[in-house]
């Protein structure tokens, strides 16, 4: 398949969210109930809520996002940097993870208070993970159906 400047960017843009995703929640397994992971992996605070409820649903991001899904994105993206098929198709499997996980937080920082009305939460916490998402999987299924 044919690498365009479209491909690089969906690709590299695939990495670079997934590396600092893949990053964080690697520490966030290695240290779960650490401070600085509270504060910069999870948001919130356990006391706000029940702690073990907290800490289950966080540690299932945790473990799944750098073993499952950074894998995935991490293969599309080389996939589709090579301009092979199969690039496409991983990259198109692992734009799932960043629009669907997204309905859940959405819902969780709702329900339990960590959600801002700011930019930084709106863009940056929260809005550029299933905007992603969303741009490469149509990209993606779109270049397969050439």
């Amino acid at each position: 398949m044919e690498v365009t400047l479209l491909t690089w960017i969906v690709a590299i843009t695939g990495l670079v969210l997934i590396g600092i995703l893949g990053t964080v929640q690697f520490i966030a397994v290695i240290k779960p109930r650490d401070p600085w992971t509270i504060a910069n992996v999870y948001g919130g605070s356990p006391d706000r809520t029940d702690p073990k409820a907290y800490f289950a649903f966080n540690q299932g991001s945790a473990w799944a996002d750098p073993f499952f899904w950074a894998p995935l994105q991490i293969a599309g993206s080389i996939g589709m940097l090579l301009g092979e098929r199969w690039g496409f198709l991983l990259a198109l499997m692992a734009s799932v993870p960043f629009w669907y996980t997204a309905i859940f937080f959405f819902i969780w920082d709702r329900d339990l208070g960590f959600r801002e009305n700011t930019f930084m939460y709106w863009v940056i916490i929260w809005g550029m993970w299933p905007a992603f998402g969303i741009f490469e999987g149509v990209y993606t299924f779109v270049r397969l159906l050439e």
